[in-house]
């Protein structure tokens, strides 16, 4: 899967960064508001669907974003307080296949805007007495630490990745991280421990990105010369391949 351009020196896109997205199946992308994320975040689900158009996705929107309003129709598209939904469904699905050994080639859960929706959440459960806020950073905590090896995935999209957003320390399991546009030494140190970044203006769409057993790499994300077009072709791909897995699960065996 492409996750990106790695870029020149003159700051143009080079080579595409590609790696298995098996064994790179994690991604947590960061940056401040204009960073270009959304952007960013469409461009990787139509590459991974490219990559793996069987892919089962789960898309959690809590701020119910212009961005994603195409997807309104698709079943597992969930926006604002329904992400609780979305969340416990994937993680569901998760538990039955780590259960019951189900054959299932991929699934992806992307969360956009999890701290905004963990901070309504926090103040929700304080209000309402509940714990759904515990229910879905430790589904997410699990995802990150045991899907990679039944082909589960989370993707996450935050303006800021403090660690108290993720239980038990389950930061450190993502196996790709993007930080998007200039970020401040505090960010810096977060997600890029120990990386010498060099203070720089970013554009829109640029950035730095580290995987596992690479070194860290700035990134450009590509215009995408019709939005809507790329749109689109997400929206087909995402409803026949529900359609496609809803008439397997309902095929009986020959006798």
């Amino acid at each position: 899967m492409i996750y990106g351009y790695a870029t020149g020196a003159d700051g143009k896109p080079s080579a595409p960064i590609k790696l298995n997205i098996q064994d790179y199946c994690h991604i947590l992308l960061t940056g401040s508001t204009g960073s270009g994320k959304s952007y960013a975040l469409l461009y990787l689900i139509g590459c991974l669907l490219k990559d793996s158009p069987e892919t089962e996705v789960f898309i959690c929107d809590f701020k119910n974003s212009e961005d994603f309003r195409f997807l309104n129709d698709y079943p597992l598209y969930y926006a604002g307080q329904h992400c609780y939904e979305g969340v416990m469904e994937f993680f569901r699905r998760f538990n039955d296949a780590r259960e019951n050994g189900k054959s299932f080639k991929r699934r992806v859960l992307i969360f956009d805007e999890y701290p905004s929706y963990i901070f309504y959440q926090s103040m929700m459960d304080k209000d309402n007495k509940t714990k759904l806020v515990s229910d879905v950073t430790n589904a997410i905590a699990t995802t990150l630490m045991l899907g990679r090896g039944i082909s589960h995935a989370a993707w996450l999209v935050t303006q800021r990745a403090e660690s108290s957003l993720f239980a038990n320390g389950s930061r450190d399991n993502f196996q790709i991280i993007i930080g998007l546009g200039r970020l401040s030494k505090e960010q810096k140190g977060m997600i890029f421990t120990g990386e010498e970044i060099p203070n720089e203006p970013m554009k829109r769409g640029e950035g730095h990105l580290l995987s596992d057993g690479h070194k860290l790499r700035k990134v450009k994300f590509p215009l995408i010369s019709d939005i809507n077009d790329w749109k689109w072709h997400i929206y087909d791909i995402l409803m026949r391949n529900l359609e496609h897995n809803r008439d397997s699960s309902q095929s009986t065996p020959l006798a």
